[in-house]
C-alpha cells in the first residue's frame, strides 16, 4: 500500500476501532464485576471514539516505526498511549466538566488520569497492533474495490458525524442542567426533551461531574 494516511482507510480503522473498544471495554467489565457497563461515547450506536482516534493513530504509526527495536516500539507506543489517554480525560474535564475513569488508587498514576498498569497496557496494544492488525488491515484493504469503499466511506461519515454533534450538544445540555442553567434555544430544548438527565445516565453510566480542577 503506498499511501497509510488515505480517509477511507483511515475513517474505517477509527470505525472499527470505536466499535471493538466499545465491546473490549463491555467484556472486560464483565470479567472483572460480573456486570456488562456501557462505555459509549455517543447517544447512539455502540462507539467508543478513543479507541477509534487510536486505531487509526497507530495503524499510521505503525508504518513510521516497523524499523525500530520491538522494545522501542513498545515505549513509544506506551508514551503515546498515556498522552493520549491523559489529554482525553483531561479536554473532557474541560468541556463537558466530567471525568469517565479515575485511576486515583492505582499504583504511579499522575492526577487519576493515567497510571503505570494502563500506560503499561497502552504499550503492549501498541505492539500487538503493529504486528497483527496492521498487516490485516492492509491486506483487506488491498482486497477492497474503490468505489464501494469510498461510498460506504461518505454514508459512515455523516452518520458519525451527526452522532457526535448531537452527542456533544446532549453533554453539554448534561452538564449545564447540572447547574440548573436553562436551555435558551430551540435545538437545547430538543436537547433537553429527548437526552434528559435518566437517559444520559443510562448511556454515560461511568460519567461523573466533578468540581473545575487544574490538569
Amino acid at each position: 500500500m503506498e499511501n497509510k494516511a488515505n480517509y477511507p482507510e483511515m475513517f474505517f480503522l477509527f470505525f472499527a476501532g470505536s466499535v471493538l473498544g466499545f465491546l473490549l471495554e463491555g467484556i472486560w467489565r464483565v470479567i472483572r464485576t460480573g456486570a456488562w457497563e456501557n462505555h459509549a461515547s455517543t447517544v447512539w450506536g455502540p462507539f467508543c471514539i478513543i479507541y477509534g482516534f487510536g486505531a487509526a493513530a497507530l495503524y499510521w504509526i505503525s508504518d513510521q516505526v516497523s524499523d525500530l527495536p520491538i522494545w522501542e516500539q513498545f515505549l513509544l507506543y506506551a508514551l503515546i498511549g498515556a498522552t493520549v489517554e491523559y489529554q482525553g480525560s483531561w479536554g473532557q474535564e474541560l468541556v463537558f466538566g466530567s471525568v469517565s475513569w479515575d485511576y486515583s488508587d492505582r499504583l504511579l498514576n499522575i492526577n487519576g488520569r493515567i497510571c503505570l498498569s494502563m500506560t503499561l497496557m497502552w504499550g503492549l496494544l501498541g505492539v500487538a497492533f503493529s504486528l497483527l492488525c496492521a498487516p490485516a488491515a492492509d491486506r483487506l484493504f488491498d482486497l477492497a474495490g474503490d468505489w464501494p469503499v469510498k461510498g460506504l466511506c461518505v454514508m459512515l461519515s455523516i452518520l458519525m458525524s451527526v452522532d457526535l454533534l448531537v452527542s456533544a450538544g446532549a453533554l453539554v445540555r448534561w452538564r449545564d442542567r447540572q447547574y440548573d442553567l436553562p436551555a435558551i434555544t430551540p435545538i437545547g430544548e430538543q436537547l433537553d426533551e429527548h437526552f434528559d438527565d435518566e437517559r444520559m445516565e443510562e448511556i454515560y453510566n461511568n460519567m461523573v461531574f466533578v468540581e473545575k480542577e487544574g490538569i
